[in-house]
C-alpha cells in the first residue's frame, strides 16, 4: 500500500511539472523534429507564467488556461475521459462536462505549479505513432538530487500542427487513468451522468478551499 502511494505522490508530483518544463533536445528525424518543437515552445510559455511571480493566482489562472486551450485537445480528451459512457450525456450534460473537465485540470495544475522551483525537464528523443501522432520522451531532472521521472507526451496533429492527447509519469499515462476514474464514478452511481458531473463540481470546489488532490480526480 505504501509503495502504491509512494507512486501516485509522485506522478501528482511531476505531472504539472512536466506541463511546463522543457529544454535541450537531443538529436531526432526530420519528422519528429516538430514534435520536439511544439513540446520546447509549450514549455517556453508555461515557464513565463509560473516565472511571473508578480502575478495573482486568478492571473496564472487564466494565462495557463490559455496556454492548455492552445496547446491541449481538450475536446478529445474530455471524450476519451468517458469511455464506454461517451454517449450516455445529453446535449447539456456534454456542455457542463467539458467545461467542469477544463476548470478542474486548470484549478489542479494552476496551484501545483506555484511549488516549483528550477528543476528542468530533459528532451531525450522522439519517435511517430502511426501517421498522425508522436511520443516525446523526456525526463524531469530535480535540482535536490532526487532521481529523475520520466515523461512521455503523446502527441496528436490537428489544425496543422501537434496538440497534447496524454502524458505519462513513471510509466502511467494520465488521461487513461482519469479515465478509469470517471467511469467509475458513472458505472457506481449506476449509469447516471450527474454523479459525475457532481463529483467534478466537489472536487473543483475542493481545490478552491486549498485541499491537495490529484489531477485525475479519483477520490
Amino acid at each position: 500500500m505504501s509503495a502504491m502511494m509512494s507512486g501516485l505522490s509522485l506522478r501528482m508530483l511531476a505531472a504539472p511539472l512536466a506541463i511546463c518544463l522543457a529544454f535541450a533536445a537531443a538529436p531526432a528525424s526530420a519528422s519528429t523534429q516538430e514534435a520536439i518543437a511544439f513540446v520546447e515552445t509549450v514549455s517556453e510559455e508555461a515557464i513565463a507564467i509560473i516565472s511571473d511571480k508578480s502575478a495573482s493566482p486568478e492571473e496564472r489562472e487564466v494565462a495557463f488556461r490559455t496556454l492548455l486551450n492552445n496547446n491541449a485537445d481538450m475536446d478529445r480528451i474530455a471524450a476519451f475521459a468517458l469511455g464506454q459512457y461517451l454517449r450516455t450525456p445529453n446535449e447539456a450534460q456534454r456542455t457542463e462536462y467539458r467545461e467542469l473537465v477544463e476548470n478542474f485540470i486548470v484549478k489542479v495544475y494552476v496551484t501545483r505549479l506555484t511549488d516549483y522551483n528550477n528543476e528542468k525537464l530533459t528532451i531525450l528523443g522522439a519517435r511517430e505513432r502511426g501517421e498522425n501522432q508522436a511520443i516525446v520522451q523526456s525526463e524531469i531532472r530535480f535540482t535536490t538530487g532526487r532521481q529523475p521521472v520520466s515523461v512521455d507526451w503523446w502527441l496528436v496533429q490537428k489544425d496543422g500542427g501537434y496538440k497534447i492527447f496524454d502524458v505519462n509519469v513513471v510509466g502511467v499515462w494520465l488521461a487513461q487513468e482519469q479515465r478509469s476514474a470517471f467511469t467509475s464514478v458513472i458505472r457506481t452511481n449506476g449509469g447516471n451522468f450527474d454523479a459525475l458531473l457532481q463529483h467534478l463540481r466537489t472536487q473543483i470546489g475542493r481545490v478552491e478551499a486549498g485541499e491537495d488532490i490529484g489531477v485525475t480526480a479519483a477520490n
